[in-house]
C-alpha cells in the first residue's frame, strides 16, 4: 500500500507525463499513478476527481512550457539563429505528438473543468502554430526560405521534423543541425 504521502503539482505533472508516455490513455489511471509517486490514490483525489482533468490539465502545463520557449526565441534577432532554436525546441518536446494524439480520447463533458482545459488548449494550439508562421514569415522576408512555398507549409515541415527517427543515434544538437541543413538547404547533393 502507498504511504500517505503529500505531492506536489510539479512531481504530479512529470509522474502523469511519464505515465501517458509509457501507457498511452487507457492504461493512465490513478491506481498506476499513486503508485509511481508513492502516495494514496485519495492524495491524487484531491487535486484531481477524474483522469481527463488531470490529462487535459498537464497537456495545458506542457502547452505553456512550450509557447513560453517559442515566446523567448522572438527575442533573439538572427532570424537562422531562431529557426534553428525552433527546430531544437521541437526535438526537445517530440513527446508533444504522442501527448496531442490523445485529445480526441478525452470525453470533453466530463467535467467543466476538462471542458475549459480543451478550449484552452485549441487556443494554445493556434496560438504556437501562428508563432510558428511569425518565425517563418521572418525568415522568408529575411530570403532564407522560399517565397513561392506557403509558410504554414514551412511551418508543417519545421514541426514534423521530430517525427524523422533518429536511427543513428547522433547527439541532439548534432541531430538538430542535420535537420536543419535539410530543411533549409534540401537533399541535392
Amino acid at each position: 500500500m502507498a504511504r500517505q504521502r503529500k505531492t506536489d503539482s510539479a512531481e504530479l505533472m512529470k509522474a502523469a507525463e511519464i505515465l501517458l508516455l509509457e501507457k498511452g490513455y487507457k492504461g493512465f489511471h490513478f491506481k498506476a499513478l499513486s503508485e509511481g509517486l508513492d502516495v494514496a490514490r485519495s492524495t491524487i483525489y484531491e487535486y484531481y476527481s477524474n483522469k481527463d482533468e488531470l490529462i487535459t490539465d498537464y497537456m495545458i502545463h506542457l502547452m505553456e512550457a512550450i509557447m513560453e520557449k517559442i515566446s523567448q526565441l522572438q527575442q533573439d534577432t538572427d532570424t537562422i539563429n531562431k529557426l534553428k532554436k525552433l527546430l531544437a525546441l521541437f526535438l526537445e518536446y517530440s513527446y508533444l505528438h504522442s501527448v496531442m494524439s490523445i485529445r480526441p480520447l478525452i470525453e470533453q463533458s466530463s467535467s467543466e473543468m476538462v471542458e475549459s482545459n480543451l478550449l484552452k488548449l485549441d487556443l494554445y494550439h493556434k496560438e504556437m502554430f501562428e508563432l510558428i508562421i511569425i518565425i517563418i514569415e521572418e525568415a522568408r522576408l529575411a530570403g532564407f526560405l522560399r517565397k513561392d512555398l506557403p509558410s504554414t507549409v514551412a511551418a508543417g515541415i519545421f514541426f514534423h521534423a521530430i517525427t524523422i527517427p533518429n536511427v543513428e543515434g547522433f547527439p541532439a544538437d548534432k541531430w538538430s543541425s542535420i535537420l536543419f541543413d535539410i530543411i533549409l538547404n534540401g537533399l541535392k547533393s
